[in-house]
């Protein structure tokens, strides 16, 4: 299928949106000279990707952290960047996340004072744990930050799955344009995350997004109208699917 439609061009909402051509970057730009093995086939190893994830567990150019969104200061971030780099560590533990002590952190940071974590805590980035130890209170990678998990900006041609049980997942409004990784996430939160410009995903757009005609009926609520369209198989690719296999057998 060479047809490659951008949200933007399924949505009536962000019909008036100019899409600009995106820059090429190269590796070291984007990921600092190693490309990350998570990775999927629908990111791009040379251009910034079309969407953003809250996420204190991940790292890249399109992570947006607690500490990205909260007044903190550049020893808080790299205090919090240290804990996201060593809490998978097998040294502080089995587990794939593992809580670091005070002691851990003075390893790492030798100037490091308690209360610059107990600081993050109140600031309701870190946690303590029942053995006192220090892990982000966003520990769970699908929960996402402030009920965010993802924001998908117009201009991408590639939508994540829209499940049953629905998502965190959001829609941006307009649309930013950047030559360099940190301008990108700059851009996004001046221009997209804090003025909140960015839409839940509705059963109409779920019915678009995944291709039904414009007559279907689906459900009054669009609680429930939502699960009719999650995890569905796009109408479009099964049409596609079904007329070359057609083709095959000579039907």
């Amino acid at each position: 299928m060479n047809i490659h439609p951008k949200v933007l061009d399924i949505l009536d909402k962000l019909k008036n949106i100019n899409v600009i051509e995106k820059v090429k970057l190269d590796e070291n730009t984007l990921f600092k000279g190693a490309i990350p093995p998570s990775r999927t086939r629908f990111q791009k190893d040379d251009e910034l990707n079309d969407f953003f994830i809250f996420s204190d567990l991940r790292n890249g150019h399109t992570t947006i952290h607690s500490w990205d969104i909260t007044n903190t200061s550049d020893r808080e971030k790299m205090i919090c960047l240290t804990l996201l780099k060593y809490r998978r560590s097998k040294k502080y533990g089995n587990k794939d996340g593992n809580p670091l002590s005070f002691d851990n952190f003075r390893e790492i940071i030798i100037d490091i004072e308690i209360s610059e974590l107990n600081i993050l805590v109140k600031k309701g980035i870190f946690r303590l744990t029942s053995d006192h130890k220090y892990e982000f209170v966003n520990s769970k990678n699908m929960t996402g930050i402030n009920n965010i998990y993802r924001i998908i900006l117009p201009t991408a041609e590639i939508f994540p799955t829209l499940t049953a049980t629905g998502s965190k997942d959001y829609i941006a409004t307009v649309s930013i344009h950047a030559t360099h990784p940190q301008e990108y996430k700059n851009l996004f939160l001046e221009r997209i995350y804090q003025p909140e410009k960015y839409i839940p995903i509705t059963a109409k757009h779920a019915c678009k997004l995944q291709g039904f005609p414009l007559n279907f009926e689906y459900h009054k609520k669009d609680e429930v109208a939502k699960k009719q369209f999650g995890n569905a198989v796009p109408v479009p690719v099964v049409e596609y699917v079904a007329k070359e296999l057609l083709k095959i057998l000579d039907i």
